[in-house]
């Protein structure tokens, strides 16, 4: 009943609590108007030159109710159903580091463009990536603070954060500054009743580590001449304290964590090429005491070279061809039990993506019958090499886009290619990760193990190939409504990633990644990464939004909106085969530690004068995971479906704002913004049963998510 209560308060626009803020729809507008230069397509500041295929104004990025521009944009991708990250441009071109953008708020952006499939080659390199365009205010100043309080309903814990930046735009030259400090205390095992009555004798042990963080970050751009450079300098340092039991005694784990990373840009224009060029430094220093005393130093330098420009035109349109190079180099020392070892990695790669349109979609009322059927098509093709300390790779990619009908889209992108290693695979420091609750298939009951992260040195590089076909219909007007189909199948040779799960073929298959007690008990498993033999996955991903005005329309002005989305995946084949000893496990019937079959996200985000509510839906099918592959049996795992509920409601007040005399939109002033988080509404915890029907060991109610509901306070403010 409170949920609908608050429905109507955004449909009635909240008028007796506060100002609403200026219109996005009509600072747009006014944005359209206002005179321009330095922009790609003459009458509109940072237009693309293909219209974009979905368009974000000012009321749905408030909407979002994000933070900084980069969850903003994690928001765009997940609702959109875009996939792997977007290649991001910034008013229409490329940069060589958009990074040093998102740290400023929203409202520094009048809108967020969604270009159609085909433009990845063109701006990206690689036709599967989507590709945003965010268009930023000429003219904006804030500066923010934002305070966080955060705390389970069944309490022994909390979680506290305050933020602090500062952001300038004027034209081409930002400039932003970020603080930023946590403390999350820890959650004991004494603190959970219904753990400690499956779990007796542990309640000293950790169920979450006290954590605290302090962060800073330095972002600018600088208009040189022709060219525009940026520099971006990030810098951490962390600390987790941890207990596990070790023998049945109390171990105490601490774990430290400093790093520094700088990363300068150039983007400009050489000889009808457009460049951009970076180059990018790190070093980290990472230790830990307790179970195992470790220490590490790691130092990397990398360096990315693109360019991008178009050859010649076609009737169809321009042919445009794009190169890269990259170069890194990384050297990690680590002291482990007093024995130092050392590592080092190289990799040099080249790239190169040629975009060409067949045919062009004709205009609305004009050409023949067979054009308009035909509409418009385009290719890419591409080619990359890369020489690591790993080994040669190589790949190539093909893409064809067809659009026969003037709102449907139809897609296709195929690739072939070896991909290197990762430094992070290969050279993170060995380390005890945070315990974890675990079922043991051999003894039948619930084990509290320690896992063992970091790289693995020996590692082979994957082989990907990969085929995604998919369809976009709409979106259509007022709505803004769009659908979406995609099928992508993945065969790899060689994937990586760790153990699926904890089973007695698996045990018996890498004996050396499971280590027990005196009594039998499961104490350890090794977790880093390896190689499996082959990987085959096949997948069906569905996507449907809309946009909604609430309130309708006075004087040109949107009163508020609603947005909605939804993403479906249902996954039609997912077969691993660890080696060439093991037969293939069927993940999707159990092998392996099982894998959902469905899984169903919404997000529904709204804002209507000072109101904001954000909800977001999650649920994912029940499974069965096979104590032995290849068969049901009563010794096998269940586990249950599981719905998750977030839910945020947010108040602001502030004084309004008109647009600037640039057409930016100012959307906020001096204020302050209330905000209620409600994390797991319903309080659900994945579970699981035996064979028999009873509850199984390892899935009690707080063993698998000891946290549980958890209430947010915060508040934001702009002074």
């Amino acid at each position: 009943m409170w949920f609908i209560c608050v429905l109507a308060t955004l449909a009635d626009g909240g008028q007796s609590a506060g100002t609403a803020s200026t219109s996005g729809s009509e600072n747009q507008a006014q944005s359209r108007d206002a005179p321009q230069d330095d922009v790609v397509v003459t009458g509109r500041y940072g237009a693309v030159e293909t219209p974009p295929e979905t368009e974000l104004g000012a009321d749905e990025i408030d909407a979002l109710d994000a933070y900084d521009i980069g969850e903003a944009i994690r928001r765009v991708a997940e609702t959109q159903a875009l996939g792997e990250a977007p290649v991001i441009i910034v008013n229409g071109r490329r940069m060589a580091d958009p990074g040093v953008l998102l740290g400023f708020p929203p409202d520094a952006l009048t809108r967020i463009e969604v270009l159609p499939r085909d433009a990845g080659a063109r701006y990206g390199g690689d036709p599967s990536r989507r590709v945003l365009n965010i268009v930023l205010q000429r003219r904006f100043r804030s500066r923010d603070g934002q305070l966080d309080a955060e705390v389970p309903t069944a309490g022994g814990t909390s979680s506290l954060a305050a933020d602090l930046r500062q952001g300038v735009i004027a034209g081409n030259s930002t400039t932003q500054f970020g603080l930023r400090a946590t403390r999350d205390s820890a959650l004991l095992g004494a603190e959970r009743s219904h753990y400690i009555e499956d779990h007796p004798g542990q309640e000293a042990i950790s169920l979450r580590p006290s954590t605290e963080m302090v962060s800073a970050n330095l972002a600018a751009t600088r208009a040189l001449g022709e060219w525009s450079g940026t520099m971006n300098l990030q810098a951490q340092t962390r600390g987790t304290r941890s207990v596990s039991l070790n023998g049945g005694i109390p171990i105490e784990t601490r774990q430290t964590l400093h790093s520094l990373s700088v990363i300068g840009g150039l983007s400009g224009q050489l000889a009808g090429w457009s460049l951009q060029a970076s180059m990018t430094g790190q070093l980290s220093a990472s230790s830990q005491s307790g179970l195992a005393d470790t220490e590490s130093r790691q130092r990397s330098l990398a360096a990315t070279v693109s360019a991008n420009r178009t050859m010649f035109n076609l009737p169809a349109g321009p042919v445009a061809v794009r190169l890269a190079g990259q170069a890194s180099y990384s050297r990690m020392t680590a002291t482990v039990a007093k024995t130092g070892r050392e590592f080092s990695a190289h990799d040099v790669g080249l790239n190169g993506t040629l975009s060409v349109p067949l045919w062009r979609s004709p205009s609305p009322g004009e050409g023949s019958v067979a054009a308009r059927i035909l509409g418009g098509m385009s290719a890419t093709l591409g080619a990359n090499l890369r020489q690591a300390s790993t080994g040669q790779g190589r790949g190539l990619n093909a893409g064809l886009n067809w659009s026969p009908l003037r709102k449907l889209n139809l897609a296709g992108i195929w690739s072939t290619s070896t991909e290197s290693v990762s430094d992070v695979q290969r050279f993170a420091p060995e380390y005890y990760g945070t315990p974890i609750t675990v079922f043991d298939f051999a003894t039948g009951e619930a084990a509290r193990v320690l896992p063992i992260l970091g790289g693995t040195p020996s590692l082979r590089p994957p082989r990907f190939d990969r085929l995604s076909l998919s369809a976009q219909l709409g979106p259509f007007a007022p709505w803004n409504l769009a659908a979406s189909v995609s099928l992508q199948q993945s065969n790899i040779l060689d994937s990586i990633g760790p153990l699926p799960a904890v089973t007695p073929e698996l045990e018996a298959a890498f004996p050396e990644r499971f280590q027990r007690d005196a009594e039998g008990r499961l104490a350890i498993i090794d977790q880093r990464p390896i190689n499996f033999d082959s990987t085959r996955t096949k997948t069906l991903t569905s996507n449907l939004g809309a946009t909604f005005p609430l309130g309708g329309a006075m004087a040109g002005k949107r009163r508020g909106v609603l947005r909605v989305s939804f993403n479906h995946s249902l996954q039609l084949q997912s077969v691993t085969r660890i080696h060439a000893g093991l037969p293939e496990m069927d993940r999707l019937s159990g092998d392996g530690g099982g894998q959902p079959r469905q899984q169903f996200d919404a997000q529904i985000d709204a804002r209507r004068g000072p109101w904001g509510l954000n909800m977001a839906m999650r649920w994912r099918d029940g499974h069965r995971i096979r104590r032995e592959s290849g068969r049901d049996g009563p010794g096998d795992l269940r586990a249950a479906a599981l719905g998750t509920v977030d839910l945020r409601l947010s108040y602001t007040l502030q004084r309004v704002i008109p647009a600037n005399k640039d057409g930016g939109a100012l959307r906020r002033g001096a204020g302050v913004q209330f905000g209620l988080e409600v994390a797991n509404l319903f309080d659900r915890r994945p579970g699981a049963v035996l064979g028999n029907g009873k509850r199984a060991p390892g899935y009690g109610r707080d063993d698998q998510d000891s946290m549980g509901r958890s209430l947010r306070l915060t508040i934001r403010g702009r002074f």
